[in-house]
């Protein structure tokens, strides 16, 4: 990479007259790179582009963080700011290239450099800190290409601090907490990225939105009519010139049911595709759109996964399962829940999904239970007549008996007096238009973490 673009400190120092808008932001100003996206996040002020050359992808990203006060020596601010903006949020613990510090007109400048990847991508992570007058503020750059070199130049030549504005109250430490946009309260994915748009809020797998898993959230809309549709409507609306990847019961998945908060929603899923302009390669990701009732409007979720890195969203809980349980909408009116009868619903044969281990669930009429997991010694008989004989009569006995206490699901073996205790939910779920099936979630927090599974009822 050129010398320059590692930054001579005094870049940060120097004012220049320019013809473009100049902007502030905390106690520095600064021209803002064209036509760029510009997105504000948590006080944090991001400037984002990429283009395709030849198959080759470049990109940049520029993010300035708001200043805070401090009275420790640059060296350590550098090293904070290093350890807090970089290393934690990329999980990469390479040492920094750094430049000689550089001290002009009060201001000490450090500046500091890695190459980092990242799913298979390498680009190279620039940090430059200032520190003076009782005040530290940091800017971070990534680049990837060496199209962007001018313009990181052009943004640095043109950035100037004043030391008579006031550094805002702000902690560095970067840890996601519980995230509330307006009407809404919920918890991030662990260790994403929040980004504040004009009209919707974007939670990135990384720090950036060229790829990798997002989940944007929407201001509440005005609504009539049924849930199922709006959910394909907006499923379409987001993805014009797009074709399904697959076919059958796997063309696209629809779910219904309650959230925790007791809101009824609706959420349509399928694995799409899209031709580039080279008429060749594809554009790939599998899409959700989530839509949530209360009184007369909608709350909008729309996720966007597998997009060019892998996604672990459901394989791990702390990411799009934790998030769905914890959104919940202020204020919200909760009517009456006209789910069946939960102790009738639950009984049947029910068979995990979507984890490596397989595992199966046996509840019967009588308040008992069976359990078939990857090791389990206990076997059932597979002729349908005489296994649903066994769950509606008396003579099942099973591992243990089962009890229901609100959302929690109790399952006591026999012999023993203590049970074991999982929250669970229902919903429903469409494959590709086959018709409606009962899907039952347990989760649990114990010794090993939180997780989640889902269990599909099996056709009687």
């Amino acid at each position: 990479m050129n010398k320059k673009i590692l930054l001579t400190g005094n870049c940060l120092l120097l004012s220049f007259f320019v013809i473009a808008q100049t902007e502030i932001f905390d106690i520095a100003s600064f021209v803002g790179p064209k036509d760029w996206q510009r997105i504000d996040t948590n006080g944090v002020l991001a400037f984002i582009d990429s283009k395709t050359t030849n198959g080759l992808v470049s990109f940049c990203q520029i993010y300035l963080f708001p200043s805070y006060q401090s009275n420790s020596t640059p060296e350590n601010n550098f090293e904070t700011e290093w350890n807090n903006k970089v290393a934690k949020t990329t999980n990469n613990n390479t040492k920094p290239v750094k430049d000689p510090a550089v001290s002009d007109s009060g201001w000490t400048v450090v500046t500091g450099h890695a190459n980092i990847t990242q799913q298979g991508v390498t680009y190279t992570c620039m940090l430059v800190n200032a520190s003076g007058f009782g005040k530290t503020m940091s800017i971070m750059i990534n680049l990837a290409g060496q199209d962007y070199v001018a313009s990181v130049e052009s943004f640095l030549n043109n950035f100037e601090l004043n030391k008579n504005s006031t550094a805002m109250d702000n902690s560095n430490n970067t840890k996601n907490g519980s995230g509330n946009v307006n009407d809404y309260s919920y918890q991030p994915p662990e260790g994403w990225q929040i980004y504040k748009t004009n009209n919707a809020v974007v939670l990135s797998q990384y720090q950036t939105l060229e790829y990798g898993c997002l989940v944007t959230i929407y201001p509440p809309q005005s609504f009539s009519g049924d849930l199922e549709t709006a959910a394909k409507n907006i499923f379409s609306q987001r993805y014009p010139g797009w074709e399904y990847r697959s076919t059958g019961e796997n063309h696209d998945h629809l779910s219904k049911g309650y959230t925790s908060q007791g809101l009824e929603y609706c959420m349509m899923e399928a694995d799409m595709k899209k031709v580039r302009p080279d008429g060749y390669y594809y554009d790939y990701e599998d899409g959700a759109v989530w839509v949530i009732k209360s009184g007369n409007q909608i709350a909008v979720v729309t996720g966007q996964h597998n997009r060019n890195m892998a996604c672990f969203c459901q394989q791990r809980y702390d990411f799009w399962r934790r998030f769905f349980n914890s959104f919940t909408i202020n204020n919200a009116q909760v009517p009456k829940n006209a789910e069946p009868e939960v102790s009738k619903r639950i009984i049947g044969d029910w068979m995990s999904l979507g984890s490596s281990a397989l595992n199966e669930y046996l509840f019967a009429a009588n308040g008992n239970y069976q359990y078939m997991g990857a090791y389990a010694t206990t076997t059932k008989t597979t002729d349908a007549y005489y296994e649903y004989t066994h769950i509606n009569t008396s003579g099942f006995k099973g591992d243990g008996s089962y009890s229901i206490k609100g959302n929690q699901l109790i399952f006591t073996k026999h012999g023993q007096k203590d049970g074991e205790q999982y929250q669970f939910r229902f919903e429903k779920v469409n494959h590709g238009s086959t018709g409606w099936n009962d899907r039952l979630y347990m989760l649990k927090t114990d010794n090993m973490g939180t997780y989640e599974v889902c269990y599909e009822k099996k056709a009687e």
